[in-house]
């Protein structure tokens, strides 16, 4: 049964996307999604960590190329367009404490 259920998860298609064959032969896939998880800053070199590579100014993830590292965002191109990737704002922030 499992067997079953993995085969058809691996034939399964995106049912907003349109039939096989009406897709034309040359499109090409939409760029892959980059998150921003950590920028690490140093006196010698900045790294930004996106999708699990960390990567200095000049270096690249795919066709991104990481432009500028910042406090809290970091400017990449792409496809000829400039993007800013930012640092997810935290889920838990801290309390105030009581005077």
């Amino acid at each position: 049964m499992l067997a079953v259920l993995a085969s058809t998860l691996a034939l399964a298609r995106d049912p907003t996307q349109p039939p096989v064959e009406l897709t034309p032969k040359g499109a090409q896939a939409p760029p892959a999604s980059l998150q921003l998880q950590a920028i690490l800053r140093s006196p010698q070199v900045s790294r930004a960590v996106i999708n699990g590579q960390p990567l200095k100014v000049g270096e690249r993830l795919g066709d991104a190329r990481v432009l500028a590292i910042h406090s809290h965002s970091v400017l990449i191109e792409r496809e000829g367009q400039r993007e800013t990737l930012r640092l997810a704002t935290p889920v838990i922030t801290p309390s105030r404490a009581k005077p």
